[in-house]
């Protein structure tokens, strides 16, 4: 493919294209090819919203992070299948946009001082138990998310999660499904089991020297070494570009950096206040609520408590409760008509009667905090790191495209690019298709070797994105071929593979003759001491019995109950071994029998199990209402 492009570009065709590739960018400037492409297409739909490419992009990379550091050092990039990771944020999306849907329907959503609340009093963006502006910005920049796209999610959040509530909430479940779940969860019975074990078969077993030779023989292809390669790379990282000369940060550069760090601080003056807030309603007009608060104003100022009449009048349900405290805010989180008044007062002054959507409000400023952001000195070195990476993030992007063309110019060689762009050429040996050493260790750059044009032609790779900040080019050094394994190197593999295989052959013949014989009546006794294993029993056993294996309750549980004698039935378990079960009796569960503690455990079950199918109910019923269009991946 890339010998074909390269005899296209000496084409007049080619050529011409090129000219008026240049033509157009010289007049329109690179902003032109906007004109052509649409820039952040939708790859899903819900009820006419769209969930775009760039959403998906950055939610699946925000995944892929979570993922990273849950494993920690152990990570491996190979475990991440992109089909199955877009797929599942993609589904995470729809659910969640569904339900931010439902919610602003219902008009059910956080307000600003909600939102403002869980944001500084949570524990990850505090410092000694106070919030902590720089803290909060580093943990949400870690996350992958600006400031005020985190507080949209809070409060989308919040929304989603007060709709939840409002369901399970009034999920309720009576005294006799109590009984029954009792009745059930308690249920105890008399099991019995023989355990089919493939070790148990395999002193048995006789693999013969043939029997070796006629499996190799006829099986060569399976006893290869994998085709592999050497190679040779060159790296570009983000984090190798940090000190590239052609940065430069101005003292200029700092100060703005510092500037726009401190206005979008949420720290500064706080005010913290409270109030008393009068709807306006079909019986009371504005101007009677201005009246009103007005004569809870006097009798405040004549003495009264303000907390004891904002408990009393308040018709705010989120803060009449507490005395109409509204805890400490920043700027930008009230409705502009009460936050200008309540900026206006002084500390422990009354404000006039102030209107907004909500209602008309009686403000008192309770006190002022400030929070002094810190000093230039003080976050020099973090501004000028986070400007670096910046810019050091915008040169990757340059460097990239360059990194590209020089491995189509200089096809044959690294060296050239290892000289234009600084950097090392590195070597990885044993490269195969299902595996790699180091960097190689991801799929995207074992399959880039293993390409025609790479493997048999011998040219460089392109450059290959294989991480967010990485990017790297490869060629073939060397190039081993398949050989056959020889037979002694391999003797021992088949030989346990063929006693595997006729063991188990041994165990599935001796278990269903063991199963037939018990179904068809025969003494339990006698068919386990044919078989030379002993019985297991266990007697009133409950679902969760310690020490029966979990595949063996799981099916004596599954039977009805035995009308004459007993239920023979059998199961498999995840080692292979595979049961005979039999199970002679049934006693039910009894709720009075049982302790307070048994009660209320089985109570919580119900309460949980209700509450779950609410939600789900109610989700399948939005999601098969709604006008839902999906990726095809």
């Amino acid at each position: 493919m890339l010998q074909k492009l390269r005899d296209q570009t000496q084409s007049l065709f080619f050529k011409v294209l090129v000219g008026a590739i240049i033509f157009v960018l010289a007049i329109f400037g690179f902003g032109a090819f906007n004109l052509f492409l649409n820039t952040d297409p939708a790859v899903a739909t819900v009820n006419g919203e769209d969930i775009t490419q760039t959403m998906l992009s950055v939610e699946a990379e925000r995944e892929r992070r979570r993922l990273a550091a849950q494993f920690g050092e152990n990570f491996d990039p190979d475990m991440i299948d992109p089909i199955m990771l877009q797929n599942s944020v993609i589904n995470q999306l729809i659910s969640r946009m569904l339900l931010s849907q439902a919610a602003q329907d219902l008009g059910i959503g956080a307000s600003d001082r909600q939102i403002n609340e869980i944001v500084t009093g949570n524990p990850n963006f505090q410092i000694d138990g106070l919030f902590e502006e720089n803290t909060y910005r580093r943990v949400v920049n870690m996350l992958g998310y600006t400031p005020s796209e985190f507080l949209n999610l809070t409060g989308e959040l919040i929304g989603v999660e007060q709709l939840r509530n409002s369901l399970i909430e009034t999920a309720v479940s009576t005294e006799w499904e109590l009984r029954e779940q009792a009745r059930i969860l308690n249920q105890r019975r008399d099991i019995a089991w023989l355990a089919f074990e493939e070790s148990a078969f395999l002193d048995d077993v006789e693999v013969s020297e043939d029997d070796i030779r006629v499996r190799y023989e006829e099986n060569l292809l399976d006893y290869m070494t994998e085709e592999s390669v050497d190679v040779a790379y060159v790296e570009l990282t983000v984090d190798g570009l940090l000190d590239d000369p052609t940065i430069e940060i101005s003292e200029d550069d700092v100060i703005v950096g510092y500037e726009r760090e401190k206005a979008a601080s949420l720290g500064g003056e706080q005010r913290d206040s409270r109030h008393i807030l009068l709807q306006i309603t079909e019986d009371r007009t504005a101007q009677a609520a201005v009246a009103e608060l007005a004569a809870l104003k006097a009798r405040i100022e004549a003495g009264e408590s303000f907390a004891e009449l904002a408990a009393e009048f308040s018709e705010d349900p989120g803060s009449a409760a507490v005395g109409g405290d509204l805890g400490p805010v920043s700027q930008g989180l009230f409705a502009p008509e009460f936050e200008d008044a309540l900026w206006a007062l002084e500390v422990g002054e009354l404000s006039e009667p102030v209107q907004t959507e909500f209602g008309v409000h009686l403000i008192e400023l309770k006190e002022i905090i400030v929070s002094e952001f810190p000093s230039l000195d003080e976050m020099r070195q973090e501004i000028e790191t986070g400007l670096r990476r910046t810019a050091a993030q915008q040169l990757f992007l340059e460097r990239v495209r360059e990194l590209d063309n020089l491995a189509f110019e200089q096809p044959e060689s690294l060296e050239g690019i290892s000289t234009a762009l600084g950097l090392d050429v590195r070597t990885a040996e044993g490269i195969s298709r299902d595996s790699g050493s180091g960097i190689f260790g991801n799929v995207t750059l074992r399959e880039s070797v293993f390409t025609s044009e790479v493997l048999d032609q011998g040219f460089n790779t392109p450059a290959i994105e294989y991480l967010e900040d990485r990017a790297v080019v490869s060629r073939v050094t060397a190039r081993y071929e398949p050989e056959t394994i020889p037979l002694e190197e391999v003797s021992e593999e088949i030989r346990l593979e063929i006693a595997s295989e006729r063991a188990r052959m041994a165990l599935e013949t001796a278990h269903a003759d063991a199963l037939a014989r018990v179904q068809a009546g025969e003494n339990v006794s006698e068919v386990a001491a044919d078989t030379g294993l002993t019985w297991q029993t266990g007697q009133l056993v409950r679902r969760n019995e310690v020490g029966v294996p979990p595949q063996v309750l799981a099916e004596a549980f599954s039977l009805t109950r035995p009308v004459d004698g007993k239920q023979v039935s059998s199961a498999q378990g995840t080692d292979g071994t595979r049961y005979v079960i039999t199970m002679t009796r049934v006693e039910d569960g009894d709720l009075s029998a049982m302790t307070e503690a048994e009660i209320e455990g089985v109570r919580q079950f119900l309460a949980n199990r209700t509450r779950t199918m609410e939600f789900d109910g109610y989700f399948q019923a939005l999601e098969a209402d709604a006008s839902i269009t999906r990726p095809d991946f």
